[in-house]
């Protein structure tokens, strides 16, 4: 009986060490592969911008119309877009030139001194561009005088794929540098590029104000679209780099 206690006991003693050996082992083998996998890198965010010539005008035209009946509205909203077809034909805007949206149709209902007003609104959006700036203020003239009183215009670039190509080559060799001086200063050497991620160009188009004096246009005094203006295209990139041991 007292054999059969030491046996025991000296068994018991042993399943410690078994375990901790057994989770010693475990630990080694789960932190090898993290241990091989981890790698040093520098990451860097750059955003570059490239400013380019606005040689074209984008002019944006809302044709709409308010009557009682979808009938009323719906012919009203037809004069006026004839109204600006040819108008753009006068100033010989291309075809391709133009771009615009399908009318949408909205029914209102207001109540004045508790009596129901209905009222049937249209809506559409127009898009037109052209380079030559001389007919800016003429075509905002002929619209106000056809009864047009919401339309805006902004800037743009025929050299816009141009531009996002040289911002985004820029902001890669922008990368480059900070990351090499990063390296330099930290003491590391800078190895392969990892990983590259960048995102969709932004383009900033400048507003352009209207003006609704009509005699304003009519003179032939300094304009301010005598200025040059300029379009500024962003690229914006992440670039993860290699550190070499």
């Amino acid at each position: 009986m007292n054999r059969f206690n030491n046996i025991y006991s000296k068994n018991i003693r042993l399943i410690p060490a078994v375990l901790f050996l057994f989770f010693s082992i475990n630990c080694s083998t789960m932190a090898q592969p993290v241990a091989e996998n981890s790698q040093r890198t520098i990451s860097i965010n750059m955003s570059a911008t490239e400013l380019i010539p606005a040689d074209l005008i984008i002019f944006s035209i809302n044709i709409n119309a308010e009557e009682k009946t979808p009938e009323a509205a719906f012919d009203t909203h037809k004069k006026r877009e004839a109204v600006l077809a040819s108008l753009l034909k006068e100033f010989d805007i291309k075809e391709e030139s133009i771009n615009f949206e399908p009318i949408r149709i909205n029914k209102r209902t207001n109540y004045n001194n508790r009596q129901e007003e209905v009222t049937v609104n249209t809506n559409q959006q127009v898009s037109v561009s052209f380079s030559d700036f001389e007919i800016y203020e003429k075509i905002q003239v002929s619209l106000i005088e056809n009864g047009f009183d919401s339309f805006n215009g902004s800037f743009s670039s025929s050299e816009l794929e141009e531009g996002k190509d040289k911002a985004l080559v820029s902001a890669i060799q922008q990368a480059k540098e900070k990351a090499t001086f990063i390296a330099q200063q930290s003491g590391v050497t800078l190895g392969n590029i990892q990983t590259i991620n960048y995102s969709e160009h932004q383009v900033n188009y400048p507003p352009m104000a209207m003006e609704a004096d009509v005699g304003r246009f009519k003179s032939e005094s300094a304009s301010m679209m005598d200025f040059a203006q300029t379009v500024s295209v962003t690229s914006t990139i992440s670039i993860n780099f290699e550190i070499v041991e």
